[in-house]
Order: C-alpha cells, then sequence, then structure tokens
C-alpha cells in the first residue's frame, strides 16, 4: 500500500466507522420509551483518538471567531443532536469531510488550488446542510403534530390537571417523535428546578417555530393573568388547523407553476416526438 492510498484510507475509516457507531447509538436512543434512562457509555477505540483531536487547541481557536461555537451549537440542538456529538466532535468531523474532499479531488487530477479549496469548502459546510435538514425535518414533524397536543393538553387541563402533569400524560402515550423529545426535555428541565416560563422560552428556542413561540407565549400570559387556559388552547388548535390548511392550499396552488419547467423539458417534447415523428417519417418518405 502506497502512502497516498493510506492518506485516503484512513480519514475514510475514521468518519465511516465512528459515523456508523453514533447512528447505531441514535437509532437506538430514540427506540426507548423512557426520556431518562441514561445512554450506556461509549468504548469504540477510535472514541478517545477522537475526543484528543477534537480538544486540541486549534478546534478551540475556531470555535472563538464570528461566534462559531454558537451557531454550531445552535444546529445541534435544533436538528436534535441525532448523533450526540459536542460542538468539538462536530467540528473535527467537518474538517475531516473537508481534508477528505480536498484529498479525493487530488487523487481525481484536481490539481488546481481553486477546485481543492471549494471542494474542501463543500466538504466543510456538507455536515451543516445535513444538519440543517434534519432541523427543517424537525420542525416539519413539530408543526404536523402540535395541533393534536394542544387539543389533548386542553382536555387535561379541563380535567382538572396542572399544565406539566397534563404534558408527563401525554408523553406516556405517544411514540417517539421531536415533539416527544421536546415536551420530555421541558419537563425534566422543570423537575431539575427550571421555572417553568424559563422552560416554555427554552422549548420556544429550540423548536424555534411560529406556532411553538405563540402557544408558550399564551401559556405564559394566561398564568400571569390568572386567565382559564383551557379554552384559549382548544380555539389555538383549531387556529393551527386553518393555517395548516390554508398552507396546503398554498402549496397546491403553486404546484402547477413549479411542474411547468419539468413538463417542458421531459414531457411535453417526448409527446411531440410520439405524434409528429411518424408524420415526418411518412414526408421523409414521400419526397424520396
Amino acid at each position: 500500500m502506497d502512502i497516498q492510498t493510506l492518506f485516503i484510507a484512513l480519514p475514510v475509516f475514521v468518519v465511516i466507522y465512528q459515523g456508523v457507531g453514533m447512528f447505531l447509538e441514535s437509532r437506538k436512543s430514540a427506540n426507548q420509551t423512557t426520556w431518562h434512562e441514561p445512554n450506556p457509555p461509549s468504548r469504540k477505540p477510535l472514541q478517545d483518538l477522537l475526543n484528543l483531536g477534537a480538544g486540541l487547541g486549534l478546534n478551540k481557536r475556531l470555535l472563538k471567531f464570528q461566534g462559531m461555537r454558537e451557531k454550531q451549537d445552535i444546529l445541534l440542538l435544533r436538528s436534535g443532536n441525532p448523533f450526540g456529538w459536542n460542538t468539538e466532535i462536530f467540528l473535527l468531523y467537518k474538517e475531516l469531510a473537508a481534508i477528505l474532499t480536498m484529498i479525493l479531488l487530488w487523487r481525481l487530477q484536481y490539481n488546481s488550488p481553486v477546485v481543492l479549496v471549494a471542494g474542501g469548502y463543500l466538504g466543510f459546510k456538507a455536515l451543516d446542510i445535513y444538519m440543517s435538514m434534519k432541523v427543517s425535518y424537525r420542525q416539519t414533524e413539530i408543526q404536523h403534530q402540535l395541533p393534536g397536543y394542544v387539543d389533548l393538553l386542553a382536555l387535561g387541563l379541563e380535567s382538572g390537571l396542572d399544565l406539566l402533569v397534563a404534558t408527563e400524560r401525554i408523553i406516556a402515550k405517544m411514540k417517539p417523535t421531536p415533539l416527544r423529545s421536546e415536551l420530555q426535555t421541558l419537563v425534566q428541565e422543570n423537575r431539575l428546578g427550571t421555572p417553568r416560563k424559563d422552560a416554555l422560552q427554552h422549548l420556544a428556542f429550540r423548536a424555534n417555530l411560529p406556532d411553538i413561540h405563540s402557544m408558550t407565549s399564551m401559556i405564559i400570559q394566561s398564568e400571569e393573568l390568572g386567565t382559564s387556559l383551557s379554552a384559549v388552547l382548544r380555539a389555538y388548535a383549531e387556529d393551527m388547523r386553518s393555517k395548516r390548511v390554508s398552507r396546503a392550499e398554498e402549496m397546491a396552488g403553486k404546484a402547477p407553476v413549479k411542474l411547468l419547467f419539468p413538463m417542458m423539458v421531459f414531457f411535453f417534447p417526448i409527446v411531440f416526438i410520439v405524434i409528429f415523428g411518424p408524420l415526418a417519417l411518412n414526408l421523409i418518405t414521400s419526397y424520396k
């Protein structure tokens, strides 16, 4: 094995080995039915090496530039942190992805400095793009499940339960979903001593959805003013369903415009060939 192959194989092995392990651990933790069970400690041989690389002074200095640590923390937080990474490990994987991309481009004879730098930048941003997709997926799932949760919460409040007690009852019957995970964090924060107002504000910050912001603000104002919350929540659930129908109608209205270009490129030429092809062949044959 030559030195070039070794330089390519080592980052590939590190990324695939540790990435697959993190993925399996995230799937295992997602299938757990109780939120308070601690995850077993990782015993992978490469974990200590990765922690050593993530804790280098270079990583710490990079995380100080222009609020990079805060941006990475928010991205991991809102994506649900599916692999259990901290910010240093996340940055280390981005650096490995950038190096691996540059090595592959160099191996494929793309030796231009501009191409190598651009490839390294794309490799560095690839994990950010993936985590952003996870954020969008979680927000879509939370948005879809939120009206049902608000209805059940209003029913629990009408039966005399406290807000967080009703939330715990609802969590016990929910399947593992992004909304369930966020509600579990809400209950856990309150159990650990965080004031309810702050825990609700943390929920709104993590989810980063207008409906969650409105719901938490409504709950906080209702508790401060002493007004009935159950009736307000039922009306709000109906309003959210109306908004969801409006969004669906808006997307349906945009669909014909989005389909126009693919139809012009892929569908209409085939139709023209099928219709006018035989006529053109007949004309060519008659002239001959």
